[in-house]
């Protein structure tokens, strides 16, 4: 097997402390959605291969890694793998010359950054047309839904499209003053407009000297900058902000369709018991919700649904032993659940 991008990128999940096993890393590539995994995903920094690479196989990992062992860049341990020394320097080395994403460190934006981009792609053609009056044109995404969408942005503003021109230009300008130079080359390449082609990303990958997988989370990046400068400016970008929060919503927000539904109902003050019981669920459940909702918002009030005596002691042990374990938890203090723990653990991590 060629060792190229997805072979070392794929080393980058090993570590010389703790092992790592082949159905930790399938699961963050193809997203899957429990407790357990959000938090290994945050605890290493996981954010940028989660859902990735949804259509890989087991076999087809497992290929990767047995080649991984075979050079001995990691080690069979256990049940996982561990990186070697020699896996370390060969992973500084790679990387050295080759783009690692930096800027993907939430779940919220992970179901929207590439329907954002497709219909950043297109509006941009669409604004660029209307400026020069010109609606014979082959739209750049094909996808009829982003298509729709753009429709019934227009119709919203059918009276002032002049104003809604206007304001286009002016927020484009704003974000691509305020972008890191890198980023905005690369994205303004590949955009189409009134008699200009964008680049098709391999085409920008060529230009690059990268390979397709490597520029792909290069542009993620660049469109994870954009996106938390849009939401960071939310008065200046006013129309932008109104494109995703319509994307957010088809989204839910970055969370499962079921998970959405109870943090509704969370949010109108219903308790756990009560979601249980209208949507005929698991108590459990909720609080798996709960603790999905945690992971993906960095402002959720999850507080309330600790009680005050466990959270304190839950500080106060945390304080004494940073690696205070949910066994040794439960040993010692009255009451607790999973969820408690976890969410003291996640408001911990969180504020280092």
């Amino acid at each position: 097997m060629k060792e190229g991008y997805l072979h070392f990128y794929t080393l980058s999940y090993f570590n010389m402390n703790t092992q790592t096993t082949i159905s930790q890393i399938l699961h963050v590539f193809h997203g899957k959605r429990t407790p357990s995994m959000f938090f290994l995903i945050e605890v290493n920094g996981w954010h940028h291969g989660f859902s990735m690479f949804k259509k890989m196989t087991r076999e087809q990992l497992t290929h990767i890694i047995e080649s991984l062992e075979d050079q001995g860049f990691i080690a069979a341990e256990n049940k996982g793998y561990i990186l070697t020394e020699r896996g370390h320097k060969q992973y500084q080395n790679y990387f050295n010359d080759h783009y690692f994403p930096k800027y993907i460190k939430n779940f919220i934006h992970s179901n929207i950054r590439i329907p954002f981009w497709n219909r950043w792609q297109l509006l941009t053609q669409v604004f660029s047309e209307l400026s020069y009056s010109n609606a014979r044109y082959v739209p750049v995404v094909k996808h009829p839904h982003h298509q729709e969408n753009v429709r019934q942005l227009f119709n919203r503003f059918d009276s002032n499209r002049d104003q809604l021109l206007k304001q286009w230009v002016i927020e484009q300008h704003f974000i691509f003053e305020h972008l890191e130079e890198s980023f905005r080359e690369l994205l303004l390449n590949q955009f189409t407009g009134h008699q200009w082609i964008g680049k098709t990303r391999e085409q920008m990958a060529e230009f690059y000297g990268m390979e397709v997988q490597e520029f792909t989370f290069y542009l993620l990046d660049a469109v994870e900058r954009s996106l938390q400068f849009i939401e960071s400016n939310r008065e200046e970008l006013s129309l932008h902000q109104a494109i995703l929060a319509i994307l957010h919503e088809e989204t839910n927000w970055g969370l499962s369709a079921s998970t959405f539904v109870t943090y509704q109902m969370l949010r109108e003050g219903a308790k756990i018991a009560q979601v249980a019981q209208q949507r005929s669920i698991k108590e459990n459940t909720v609080k798996e919700h709960i603790l999905e909702i945690a992971f993906t918002f960095n402002h959720f009030s999850y507080r309330k649904f600790i009680p005050k005596n466990i959270y304190e002691q839950l500080q106060t042990y945390f304080e004494t032993k940073s690696d205070f374990t949910y066994k040794e938890a439960m040993d010692s203090i009255d009451g607790l659940e999973f969820m408690h723990y976890r969410l003291v653990e996640l408001e911990r991590m969180r504020a280092k």
